[in-house]
């Protein structure tokens, strides 16, 4: 096993993160993994205005958007290059991932993979001065603190998510 691997997959098993299952109405299998951190699956639980039917975008609550973006990294042959951005400086290869009204903060451990940090609402970055800046911090200071810096890939989009027929 690849060094990086095995250092995600310990994560997995001390609760660091977790790898994120399909829900039982998708049908498609997945092709991708998709990793979160237990704090990032409670911020998204507990935020009341992903689950507010008052702040829905096109008929769906922000949290069903997130939970539809999941599946399609997970099971979408081709990810689109749209829906994934680096943040600024590149060279900590921290990404984020735009479903509507949201910001979900992370890296790629591995082509063709993603672990969710943290998140806000859309929103609050445009409101709150500098809120982009600690979100990218805090995915920083996670990947430092359980020492997972040999699993991040950089690179641009291309490089994380090579187009393999």
């Amino acid at each position: 096993m690849l060094t990086y691997m095995a250092t995600l997959e310990h994560a997995v098993r001390t609760g660091r993160l977790d790898r994120l299952g399909l829900p039982e109405w998708e049908k498609r299998a997945s092709v991708r993994p998709f990793y979160a951190t237990p704090g990032f699956v409670q911020w998204a639980d507990q935020t009341a205005a992903l689950h507010d039917h008052e702040k829905a975008i096109g008929g769906r609550t922000m949290f069903e958007h997130l939970r539809q973006m999941v599946c399609e990294f997970q099971c979408s042959p081709r990810l689109h290059a749209s829906d994934i951005r680096r943040m600024v400086p590149t060279r900590h290869g921290i990404w984020h991932l735009y479903p509507p009204g949201l910001r979900i903060y992370g890296w790629c451990p591995a082509k063709h993979a993603f672990v969710a940090v943290t998140g806000a609402l859309e929103r609050e970055t445009k409101t709150i001065n500098g809120l982009n800046d600690r979100k990218r911090d805090e995915v920083h200071r996670f990947i430092a603190t359980n020492d997972l810096q040999e699993t991040v890939v950089r690179g641009d989009f291309s490089v994380i998510f090579p187009h393999e027929d």
